[in-house]
């Protein structure tokens, strides 16, 4: 009883919270003016045009959203721009050398250097992403076509070893094993739904490493079982562990 009041409350509160959330970000972050301002003169060319804003990876960054075309990166000013340069540069080939053979779509990715400020510029997909969706009205047989989309994914990127990414391994010769491969280690709310839960594109590839796998599972489970999308990292992780060993037949 107590939970769906909680529920109800924060749904009826949440745009407040998030206008709010907006107006003092722009105070703490007067640099979000100049992005804008950026992007409306560069890439709105003078017709009229709708920018949204929104903030990712604990604030760290200010996406901005122009019309259904592109999607603005920017560090914030406080960020140190050389590890933001880092993180850009890595991100740039694993999309190049990734969306080759990812069997979900990944979005274009352009650096901008403005001003000695790194930018990313994507193209825009349309998609919502599964945090739109309320978990009490997404079925287990939906749950389980988001795994079954993912898991492939999955299985085909931690079985791949493009040679533009061999630089970025910790050891560059290391082969893929069963859990260990490439891996988005922030899959949880980056990728995008249409309204029949087909995913339409996996976003955000900063967070992509050479690791053991079986880590990338746990934070897609706290995140996803956190949010109350039950079912959809088990199912991932079960198709995933299907898939690898039919692979190796």
């Amino acid at each position: 009883m107590f939970k769906k009041i909680f529920i109800a409350l924060e749904s009826f509160f949440s745009p407040v919270l998030n206008f709010c959330n907006k107006i003092s970000m722009a105070i703490i972050h007067p640099e979000i003016i100049k992005y804008k301002r950026f992007v409306k003169n560069n890439y709105a060319k003078g017709k009229k045009c709708k920018i949204r804003t929104a903030y990712g990876r604990g604030y760290k960054n200010v996406v901005l959203i122009l019309d259904k075309k592109y999607v603005f990166k920017f560090p914030f000013a406080s960020r140190d721009r050389d590890f933001v340069k880092r993180v850009s540069v890595m991100e740039k080939h694993v999309v190049d050398a990734l969306r080759k053979i990812s069997p979900i779509y990944i979005p274009k990715l352009e650096l901008i250097n403005w001003n000695g400020v790194i930018i990313r510029k994507f193209e825009y997909v349309s998609g919502k992403q599964i945090t739109d969706f309320n978990p009490n009205k997404i079925s287990m047989d939906n749950r389980k076509k988001i795994a079954q989309q993912l898991a492939h994914m999955v299985c085909v990127i931690q079985q791949s070893d493009p040679a533009e990414l061999k630089k970025f391994k910790p050891n560059p010769d290391e082969p893929a094993t069963e859990f260990r491969g490439w891996m988005h280690a922030d899959l949880a709310t980056n990728f995008l739904l249409d309204d029949d839960f087909n995913v339409t594109a996996v976003i955000d590839w900063e967070d992509t490493y050479w690791v053991d796998v079986r880590w990338g599972f746990a934070k897609l489970n706290k995140s996803l079982d956190r949010r109350r999308y039950y079912g959809i990292f088990m199912h991932t992780m079960f198709d995933y562990m299907v898939e690898y060993m039919q692979s190796m037949k």
